[in-house]
């Protein structure tokens, strides 16, 4: 005779109040189609200083964590970065990397648009604000560094940054604090036989801003059929 059990009712976590409402979205973002997501992530830099759970957090890295990897080495690493003092340091880094690539000496590259350069100039001095930095880190062999060594990293970073899209968190991918690589590395403890690859900011978004769908040149301009043609 098989004696009935009586089920439980999980209890809700406790949520911090200010982030109330943006669970409540997570929810539904959450359900969001694959396409959908690609097809309206953009790189936000305009996020709430409210500070994201820890399981969201590793929510996200364990999606990184299934994107390929080269051998199945899984050699990337990841620092989740909020107190506020190591933030800190990383920003002024960070905003003498940028002034030194886009300052006012140095005009903005024809291809990039003004409010590109805006939302990065935000990015840029607002740093020590984000709620979380993601450093994303790779193991390397020692070999000359090259477009390949590492590159496994990257599809976990797009993973990352999909996954942010899937719980309505604002994100972006920059790579301008590797100018003070050595000067971050030491900051962080990171061992030499481990790389940076990738800063991202990541945090509730504000309000006034939102994903949506990118602007991208068609297929057509960017794809070639069989060997390179520019006929």
């Amino acid at each position: 005779m098989r004696v009935a059990r009586h089920s439980r009712r999980r209890k809700t976590p406790s949520v911090d109040p200010r982030t109330t409402q943006k669970f409540l979205e997570m929810n539904m973002t959450d359900q969001i189609g694959f396409f959908d997501a690609i097809y309206t992530q953009r790189a936000i830099r305009h996020l709430k200083p409210d500070p994201v759970p820890r399981e969201t957090i590793e929510r996200l890295i364990r999606a990184g964590t299934k994107a390929p990897s080269g051998g199945n080495s899984q050699g990337w690493k990841f620092i989740v970065i909020t107190d506020p003092e190591t933030k800190s340091a990383i920003a002024e880094y960070y905003l003498q990397a940028w002034e030194m690539a886009y300052g006012n000496q140095n005009p903005s590259p024809p291809n990039i648009q003004s409010h590109v350069r805006s939302s990065a100039d935000y990015l840029a001095r607002n740093m020590a604000d984000m709620p979380v930095l993601l450093m994303a880190c790779i193991h390397h062999d020692g070999s000359p560094s090259t477009i390949t060594r590492g590159s496994s990293i990257y599809p976990a970073v797009q993973n990352i940054l999909l996954a942010a899209r899937a719980l309505g968190l604002g994100s972006a991918i920059t790579t301008l604090h590797k100018r003070y690589e050595k000067e971050i590395k030491d900051l962080l403890g990171i061992p030499d036989n481990v790389e940076t690859a990738a800063l991202l900011p990541i945090g509730f978004i504000q309000e006034g801003y939102k994903y949506g769908p990118t602007r991208r040149a068609p297929v057509s301009e960017v794809t070639y059929w069989e060997k390179w043609d520019e006929s």
